[in-house]
């Protein structure tokens, strides 16, 4: 029997599957990666991927491990480190490591040619072309991108109470909200800037602000309808680029927690598309990230194995 691992890891929470055989058996647990100046980051990945390991009862005889990760190093050499961290805690197991536009898109398409734009914490946007060239929008992180991400609107939401608290923004409902979820709001940013997860705590405020669009206040609902638009344009700008003749036969698929939103977030997302682009055929997803790391361990790496970096001395894809 074959065991390995797939991994599907962002900044709120790591999944990772123990894989018998081809198919997923048992899923473990762990938190997300920390992006702060008191910690390394390949040390938070290295150490939520050996939570989740531990999780699962640390299983001997693990042959490969495939992780799409948010925190993917982009420096080839920061992320053979990471891997060979990985492989050390793993008793040296094979490891395939890449973003998590990869497994995401896999999982959402099955590996076939298309667009999926994946919002949560984040946001990145991936397009494999007909001839296996990809092609991405966003994914420059919370300070310099993630457009109509989780952290986004938690910031936008945030930006609204402090606004509204200074006397130069216009009243919501967001404040009474952001008091019952923070406490006084006395020294709040102050509280935020200091944590261990700001990122997490900012994009935790989305469940709050989406009741608080829902009872209509007008400045939470601006909020939502800008992080679609966000949404719509970051995926214009792939599907311009990897299918510059469009057609009718151009598969577009979406994953990630904004969009379990279904009334803020991934209804408004499919009428936009569909009205700015008639001939895409808008897909539910297949899968998920992690369903998508189960499959590449399954079929190989195909089209994105120029985005994934193989460690391991029998390493093939």
């Amino acid at each position: 029997m074959s065991l390995e691992l797939a991994v599907d890891g962002g900044q709120t929470n790591l999944r990772m599957a123990l894989v018998k055989d081809g198919a997923a058996a048992e899923i473990a647990h762990a938190g997300g990666f920390a992006y702060s100046g008191q910690t390394d980051l390949l040390d938070s990945v290295a150490d939520a991927v050996t939570e989740a390991f531990e999780a699962l009862g640390a299983p001997a005889g693990i042959e490969r491990i495939c992780l799409g990760l948010t925190a993917a190093p982009l420096q080839p050499d920061r992320r053979f480190r990471l891997a060979e961290r990985i492989r050390d805690r793993l008793g040296g197991a094979e490891v395939w490591l890449g973003p998590d536009m990869v497994t995401a898109h896999a999982g959402a398409l099955g590996g076939a040619a298309g667009v999926v734009t994946t919002a949560g914490t984040g946001v990145v946007c991936l397009g494999i072309s007909p001839d296996g060239s990809a092609h991405q929008a966003d994914g420059h992180g919370y300070l310099l991108g993630d457009s109509g991400s989780g952290f986004a609107v938690g910031r936008a939401a945030l930006r609204a109470v402090m606004a509204e608290r200074d006397g130069r923004g216009a009243a919501t409902a967001l404040t009474d909200a952001a008091r019952e979820a923070f406490g006084d709001l006395a020294g709040l940013s102050q509280r935020i800037y200091t944590s261990t997860a700001p990122v997490r705590i900012v994009a935790s405020c989305t469940s709050w602000a989406a009741a608080v669009a829902r009872s209509g206040d007008p400045v939470a609902r601006a909020i939502w309808a800008g992080a679609v638009e966000d949404l719509v344009e970051t995926t214009a700008a792939v599907l311009a680029r990897a299918f510059p003749d469009g057609g009718p036969d151009v598969a577009l698929s979406y994953t990630g927690g904004l969009f379990t939103i279904d009334d803020l977030v991934r209804r408004p997302f499919v009428d936009a598309v569909h009205a700015r682009f008639p001939g895409v055929r808008v897909h539910e997803p297949l899968g998920n990230p992690l369903d998508g790391a189960v499959r590449l361990l399954a079929g190989g790496l195909g089209p994105y194995a120029p985005l994934m970096l193989t460690a391991g001395s029998d390493a093939h894809v």
